[in-house]
């Protein structure tokens, strides 16, 4: 399980660090997000500001790789969930740090060289072009049909009754949910604002009937992606026994989704060349937004925008935190963010507790304390092996798992065990919510101890 995870690890460091590479790449008049001419953007020491800041991805990513070989270490994997989270938030922290920092580095040379371009706070648009929008776009009918396609684990599971039991229709919904993602980037990159290109309007209609067609393909093959990543994921968790089979979709994932955005990233940098090139050439041709960024994300409550493009617009969305609907969703993800860090380090730092009181037998664990009486005891046994299942709501760490679990033959179950214990208690319950009940203590010594217990505690009642 920790080489797993610390394979999860490398992919997110690359992703980040990848992320970040791409904004040295010059578009649309901008450098690392700081607005610059082609020619200044190739001044001596803008250039040298940008081999520093990718010496400093390269760095991050070494350090970062670096840390997580610390999960091997006994005291530390035991709580490798916790410590895992903590990398991957320090690294995202580091980044932002680290782009905030050279964007600064680039402000400081534009004003020590009086670098100065117009700057606007209204966005131009080309009326004739807006009327245009929509025309020249893939047809939406793809990501409906990959969107229908994506609901065929959850169709698969009325249909079947044996995937039923490893396989919880809460799980087959998140496909649809992810794809519902790709469904709304593609009306947003479809919809996206077109720049004005030329002074003439029929120039302006080429070029964004080219964005246009550019940025929909994009969006259509990361939908495609998404649902082929989702159809590879479902395989290899309902008919694949290695843990490592089941990253492979993900690899697959991010390896798609990088080379549809350099695909983007190459078409739009060409087609901005064709049409816009020598305009920026010119310092009086470029125009410079305002100070309209807060906290990483769009502030501009004149724009009534909710998810705009950021700064490089192939870079994804941000939201504009200057609209009060931007504001709750901005410090809604945020709060969520906090919360999940709380939670696996409540979960990953604090032990489960069984204790045997009169009648009953009382769980305690974190948020999943559950309690059940002797009359509820159908049976009690010790197995060596733990069946194959999913996690349907609860904690599914490397050193413990415990919660609400679908396993094979079992069916609905709770889980308090320790992974590295190879022996398992497994109490059965009348009903079959849940039906069992499964448990062990920290090494097979102290779970037979506490399955004597168990069964002591039983005899009494008879």
């Amino acid at each position: 399980m920790i080489p797993l995870l610390i394979v999860i690890l490398w992919l997110v460091f690359g992703v980040m660090a990848i992320s970040s590479l791409f904004y040295r790449r010059y578009r649309a008049n901008q450098v690392l997000g700081v607005t610059l001419s082609k020619t200044h953007s190739q001044h001596p020491e803008v250039q040298k500001t940008i081999d520093s800041f990718t010496k400093a991805c390269y760095a991050v990513v070494l350090l970062s790789v670096g840390c997580s070989f610390l999960l091997l270490i006994p005291a530390i994997g035991s709580y490798s969930e916790f410590f895992m989270l903590l990398l991957v938030v320090s690294n995202l922290f580091v980044h932002w740090l680290m782009i905030g920092n050279y964007q600064k580095k680039l402000m400081h040379i534009k004003e020590q060289n009086k670098w100065t371009y117009q700057r606007k706070k209204i966005v131009s648009v080309d009326l004739t072009v807006s009327r245009e929008k929509g025309r020249s776009s893939i047809s939406s009918v793809w990501v409906w049909l990959f969107l229908l396609f994506s609901f065929a684990p959850t169709a698969v599971w009325f249909l079947n009754a044996d995937i039923r039991q490893s396989y919880p229709i809460g799980l087959s919904f998140i496909g649809p949910l992810c794809q519902l993602c790709t469904f709304f980037l593609y009306y947003q990159m479809k919809n996206q604002h077109s720049s004005i290109a030329n002074e003439k309007s029929e120039k302006n209609l080429v070029y964004a009937q080219q964005e246009e067609r550019i940025n929909s393909i994009s969006a259509t093959l990361s939908s495609l992606a998404m649902l082929i990543f989702w159809i590879l994921f479902s395989l290899s968790m309902l008919y694949t026994q290695n843990s490592l089979l089941v990253i492979a979709p993900l690899i697959f994932l991010i390896a798609a989704l990088f080379i549809i955005a350099r695909w983007q990233q190459n078409k739009m940098r060409k087609l901005e060349e064709n049409f816009i090139g020598t305009l920026s050439e010119s310092d009086e041709n470029i125009q410079e937004q305002q100070s309209t960024w807060k906290w990483g994300c769009y502030y501009n409550p004149s724009d009534p925008r909710i998810f705009v493009p950021k700064r490089i617009a192939s870079m994804g969305w941000t939201i504009n935190i200057g609209r009060p609907i931007g504001k709750i969703f901005y410090f809604g993800i945020m709060i969520l963010v906090f919360a999940v860090i709380l939670f696996v380090a409540y979960g990953g730092l604090k032990d489960y507790q069984i204790t045997v009181q009169g009648s009953e037998i009382m769980i305690n664990a974190a948020m999943y304390d559950t309690t059940f009486e002797k009359e509820q005891v159908v049976s009690v046994s010790v197995i060596k092996q733990l069946p194959n299942g999913t996690r349907t709501n609860g904690y599914g760490g490397a050193k413990k798992s415990f919660g609400h679990f679908a396993l094979k033959g079992y069916g609905n179950c709770m889980l308090y065990i320790y992974n590295h214990v190879n022996q398992y208690i497994v109490v059965q319950l009348k009903g079959n919510d849940p039906g069992y009940v499964f448990i062990n203590d920290k090494t097979i010594e102290k779970t037979e101890t506490l399955y004597q217990t168990i069964s002591h505690w039983l005899s009494e009642s008879e």
